[in-house]
Order: structure tokens, then C-alpha cells, then sequence
């Protein structure tokens, strides 16, 4: 074999592992498109109108649920009015937690009001670490309101099993751990 046949041939290989993996992946976005009638992520046209996606994470295999977590959490906090944010948030919720709190206007709604609303402007966010078995996990998330007040909640998370989001993390519940704090309590008279 000549020494430009051998120089090339590591290049011909990379080639041609690329062609083949380009391939596999155009066959799999025409099923997963085809397979469903909603648009990004399992939404509808109607969620995406007028929001710029590009700076949404989508839903991925790669996303452990710690990193699940802190884009909800990160989207969630993002104060721009263009709705990315929650989308972010919105996005990464389970196909069954956004049968329940959605559509996406309805789930914006539901996150800025009690007891989720202090994670919209958190002065302090603590994730802890995910305790999970093979399909579920389980986060801890402390957060310090505006008010300097200490909030929990628990997040749940699923693998899921059903295309096109198998074997990504998304959150199923968020569960507050402490109630909503209230206004402190008149003193009482003194006799």
C-alpha cells in the first residue's frame, strides 16, 4: 500500500463513520417527526409562537437529573418577557406532569404563584444530590426567598420509557417540603 493510501486511511474511516451516523440520525428525526403531530419537544405551534427556541435545552439522554433540575430552575428565574424561560421549565416536565399543569400559559401561571413562586427570584438556590434507582430520582431543593425565608422542595424525576423522549430524565412533581410561609401572627393581648 502506497504512503497516501495510508495517511488517508484513517480520514476515509472518520468519513465514513460520519456519513453512516449523519444517516442513522436523519432516519430518526423523520420518525420522531413523523410519529407525531406536535412540534419541539412534544409542543404544539401554539406553545412556540413568537418564542426563540434556540435557547432552549431540550429534552436529552445525556441530561442527568441534577442538570434536569437546575435548567427548570434556571428557567424559571429568568425574568425576560419572552417566555423562554418558562418554556425551559415547561419543557422538561414529564408528558404526564404537563397533561396536568399545562398548557404552557396555564403551567406559567401555576409557577409564579404559591408555593412555587419563590423559585421565579431566588437569592439562593442549593440542588442537592439526586438519590434515584434505575427509573426515579429524588432531588432536595433548598431555596432562600426574597424575604430571606428557607423553602424546600422535592422534585421527582422519571426515565422515561415512550418515544420521543426515551431514556431522559423529566420531572413528574415538585413537591413543596415546608407549607407556604404565612404573615406572622398578631401577639396575643396581654392581660
Amino acid at each position: 500500500m502506497s504512503p497516501l493510501a495510508q495517511f488517508l486511511r484513517p480520514t476515509c474511516y472518520a468519513l465514513a463513520a460520519f456519513v453512516g451516523l449523519a444517516g442513522l440520525l436523519n432516519i430518526y428525526w423523520t420518525m420522531a417527526k413523523s410519529s407525531s403531530s406536535l412540534g419541539v419537544a412534544g409542543l404544539g405551534p401554539d406553545d412556540l409562537m413568537g418564542v426563540d427556541v434556540s435557547r432552549v435545552v431540550f429534552p436529552s439522554p445525556s441530561l442527568a437529573p441534577e442538570e434536569v433540575v437546575r435548567l427548570q430552575l434556571a428557567g424559571l428565574g429568568d425574568a425576560k418577557p419572552d417566555g423562554v424561560g418558562i418554556l425551559q421549565c415547561f419543557c422538561l416536565a414529564s408528558p404526564g406532569n404537563r397533561v396536568v399543569t399545562g398548557p404552557l400559559e396555564r403551567f406559567g401561571q401555576m409557577v409564579r404563584s404559591e408555593p412555587y413562586q419563590c423559585m421565579t427570584r431566588p437569592r439562593a438556590v442549593l440542588i442537592g444530590r439526586a438519590q434515584h434507582g434505575d427509573d426515579v430520582a429524588r432531588l432536595l431543593v433548598t431555596i432562600i426567598d426574597e424575604q430571606h425565608r428557607v423553602r424546600a422542595f422535592a422534585f421527582v424525576l422519571s426515565k422515561q420509557k415512550e418515544k420521543p423522549f426515551e431514556n431522559c430524565w423529566m420531572t413528574e412533581a415538585v413537591l413543596s417540603a415546608h407549607p407556604a410561609p404565612s404573615a406572622p401572627s398578631p401577639p396575643a393581648p396581654q392581660a
